[in-house]
């Protein structure tokens, strides 16, 4: 339950995260104090398992999968972990999905040879190289960029990358972005503050707006309901359901902190989690369309 007292204690926000497991684990507490006939643990287990699911449930109702005659795009976001060797395993990932455009984080200088190498494919290219022990960000894209800004926000100095598109004649802007691991006090303020520095950015856009990034809390988090409530961002997740992006290799800690977030012009038509290719995160692929507000 300290989950939803996340904003008092960086440690309670860290709680929050883990509705499934807590889910699960309940679940199962539940059947073995009725197996072992303790009435009032099965009760107690029953009711925060219900509290817990009832925050799972929404995100599998509600998402529109509506097609119509706008373009249908597909747009990707990976964060390729810095120290990923696995450079031709992502690269056949990405031919086989076929993206409109794709944002990636955790760049290195590894990574950025890597993606100039793609430029045939994706010719429209804003990256932000890794400078002084700070990873990069890169937006590739199919479609023209009408413009484009890349720099470290805030201040902490987070990669972010923000450019505009232009889908069927409507200005779509695309915001990458990748916030700090909120590991401690110092590190959880630092990525409140880009939260909230990212919502300010959101805000000052005309058009359509799609969000990918790695914004290290998922949807059950205070700072996160803040940002959507800031700024009117709908979680492409709706009506898809929880897909985990991280970490990989641990499957009972699997949450999701990998996010495409829109704007209400913006229809979602699928989305769900790539393979694993080497990363410590699983890709998120998003198909959509853009319609008239």
């Amino acid at each position: 339950m300290v989950g939803f007292w996340g904003r008092i204690w960086w440690p309670f926000e860290l709680a929050s995260h883990f509705r499934v497991q807590y889910f699960f684990f309940l679940l199962a507490s539940g059947i073995i104090f009725l197996l072992g006939r303790r009435k009032r643990g099965a009760t107690l287990s029953g009711v925060f398992a219900i509290i817990n699911v009832s925050l799972i449930v929404p995100l599998y109702f509600g998402g529109s999968v509506a097609f119509g005659s706008n373009q249908t795009l597909r747009a990707l976001l990976i964060n390729v972990n810095q120290s990923n060797r696995a450079h031709k395993e992502l690269r056949k990932f990405i031919r086989s999905v076929e993206p409109d455009f794709m944002v990636l984080v955790e760049v290195n200088q590894a990574w950025t040879n890597v993606l100039q190498q793609m430029q045939t494919d994706y010719p429209f290219f804003r990256n932000l190289p890794p400078r002084e022990g700070r990873l990069g960000i890169a937006l590739l894209s199919r479609i023209p960029l009408a413009n484009g800004e890349v720099g470290y926000f805030g201040e902490a100095e987070l990669p972010s990358v923000v450019a505009r598109l232009e889908i069927s004649g409507q200005p779509l802007t695309v915001i990458g972005a990748h916030a700090l691991a909120p590991v401690g006090r110092i590190r959880s303020e630092y990525r409140n503050q880009h939260l909230a520095t990212l919502a300010q950015i959101v805000s000052s856009q005309k058009g359509s707006v799609i969000v990918l990034a790695d914004l290290n809390t998922t949807s059950w988090s205070p700072f996160f309901r803040d940002l959507l409530r800031k700024t009117g961002l709908r979680d492409s997740r709706t009506g898809f359901g929880v897909q985990s992006s991280w970490p990989t290799g641990f499957p009972p800690l699997w949450i999701a902190i990998d996010h495409c977030l829109v704007s209400s012009e913006v229809i979602v038509h699928n989305r769900s989690i790539g393979p694993h290719i080497g990363s410590d995160h699983y890709p998120v692929v998003v198909d959509f369309s853009v319609h008239p507000g």
